[in-house]
């Protein structure tokens, strides 16, 4: 497996992963892959704060769990150029607070491109609308 696919690896972890806002499902979509986007920023910026605020409040020690992951992810990812490109999200079994979403795109690790998702077993997160805001309700994401 090359430094790119572990690399990415570390930034999905499971790629379990979430989604953010908007009414109706049509906002919702892209809510939904505006979370997936700013979760790969927080990685990108090495921002544990933004990425605390992607989880529910059910996550214990969400911030510390942020800044391992962070930290992990920086420690793995050393002088690599690393770049992620959200094209778009797969939603399944949406209501009106909950949702099971996978993103699509790619990553970009020294200018060689990887799928974000593990084509065969793509495994989708868990997402609970919180305040109008969607959240990542799987804790582990980070680990």
């Amino acid at each position: 497996m090359s430094l790119l696919a572990r690399v990415a690896g570390v930034a999905i972890l499971g790629l379990v992963l979430a989604a953010c806002g908007g009414g109706g499902p049509g906002g919702d979509e892209g809510a939904i892959k505006d979370v997936f986007r700013d979760f790969f920023q927080a990685f990108a910026n090495e921002d544990a704060e933004a990425l605390a605020g992607l989880l529910t409040a059910d996550c214990e020690d969400a911030d510390a769990r942020a800044a391992e992951a962070i930290d992990d992810f920086v420690d793995r990812s050393l002088d690599v150029d690393i770049e992620f490109d959200i094209t778009g999200v797969e939603i399944r079994d949406l209501t009106e607070t909950m949702a099971r979403a996978i993103p699509q795109g790619t990553s970009s690790v020294d200018g060689e491109e990887f799928p974000l998702v593990d084509s065969e077993d793509p495994e989708y997160a868990r997402l609970i609308k919180v305040d109008g805001e969607w959240k990542l309700a799987d804790c582990n994401i980070l680990f």
